[in-house]
């Protein structure tokens, strides 16, 4: 049975599938599905990228795996184009799974919704979990790039050993791939490897697994990280001319000013949003400041406050872009103010 869901998508748009079994001739009784929700957005070329996983259902592996993905209309009344892809492991091992990602050949921009399916796929011989990945330290920049090593632990010479970076949103969704250069690591011995993936606002962890013609790894565990590309640090509460309040007049003019640092080589206009908070968690102030960082820089800027009631207070600072999608996290620091 296959089971199709429609969504709309705009410049970043979530595609929910629900369980879909592959229909393969009697008497096999295998049996895999597309179990998350499939993640799509528009890329830069403006084509279309539909990414999800495939999950083995089954004790022995899979392979030569088939995701068919319909490109379509807002209503879903017209077939754009139609695409067949596959994962980006040859081999899913046993109650295992693995990412694919299909691209639209068309930057059609009337693509407004997608139809995702399972096709057919065969069982497959074992591929023999012998590497060993020993990642480094992940670097953010206008890209993710991590490295490490791949340790070789089977007697053959692993040829064309690849090692792919998955990033998962918090909902566990595949919203980036990234495949390393092929590279051959040798019985008993270490490779060096280097992989990257586009970044995305929504990816909050990561894993690797590697493949080989022969062998390949145990996924790693999934790890968590900040992907969002501006820091908001040392939050400060003044007066108009920098000076430190030890408490706050009511309806003195207060001075709520942080630093932003922008880590992408790109342009992003920005929105600092300052959120003042009673300690009975109700908000009693809300103000903005709008800008636009020109690639990696460091701004200094300021939201102005008059408290009219006196009392306790908290700062939240935050900085999100005009599509309400967060460029920062909120400061963990809270700034706390009394008014007199």
């Amino acid at each position: 049975m296959k089971t199709l869901l429609l969504s709309s998508l705009l410049i970043i748009t979530l595609f929910t599938t629900s369980v879909v079994w592959a229909d393969l001739p009697s008497p096999t009784s295998l049996k895999a599905e597309i179990p998350q929700t499939t993640y799509s957005y528009k890329a830069s070329n403006g084509t279309t990228v539909v990414l999800g996983e495939v999950q083995n259902d089954n004790d022995v592996p899979i392979g030569k795996v088939t995701v068919y993905v319909k490109f379509m209309n807002g209503d879903g009344t017209s077939i754009i184009e139609s695409k067949t892809g596959t994962t980006l492991l040859q081999v899913i091992p046993p109650h295992g799974t693995s990412p694919f990602m299909i691209y639209s050949t068309q930057s059609d921009p009337s693509i407004a919704t997608v139809q995702v399916n399972m096709g057919p796929f065969d069982s497959a011989s074992v591929k023999q979990q012998m590497l060993d990945i020993s990642p480094g330290l992940l670097q953010v920049s206008d890209k993710l790039v991590l490295s490490g090593s791949v340790h070789n632990n089977g007697v053959q010479k692993s040829l064309n050993t690849k090692v792919y970076l998955v990033l998962y949103d918090a909902f566990q969704r595949v919203v980036r791939t990234g495949m390393s250069n092929p590279f051959d690591v040798d019985s008993g011995k270490d490779s060096q490897f280097s992989v990257a993936a586009d970044l995305d606002p929504r990816a909050t962890s990561y894993a690797l697994v590697a493949e080989s013609d022969m062998y390949q790894s145990i996924p790693t565990p999934k790890n968590n990280f900040q992907t969002l590309p501006v820091i908001v640090s040392n939050t400060m509460i003044t007066d108009p001319n920098g000076t430190s309040y030890s408490t706050i007049p009511v309806n003195a003019s207060v001075k709520i000013t942080s630093n932003l640092n922008h880590i992408l080589n790109s342009t992003q206009p920005f929105i600092y949003y300052v959120q003042v908070k009673q300690f009975n968690g109700q908000v009693a102030f809300i103000g903005k400041y709008e800008g636009i960082f020109l690639g990696p820089d460091t701004q200094n800027v300021s939201v102005d406050w008059n408290p009219n009631m006196a009392g306790s207070y908290f700062v939240e600072t935050y900085v999100w872009n005009y599509d309400a999608v967060p460029l920062s996290s909120a400061v963990p620091q809270i700034n706390v103010v009394l008014v007199k």
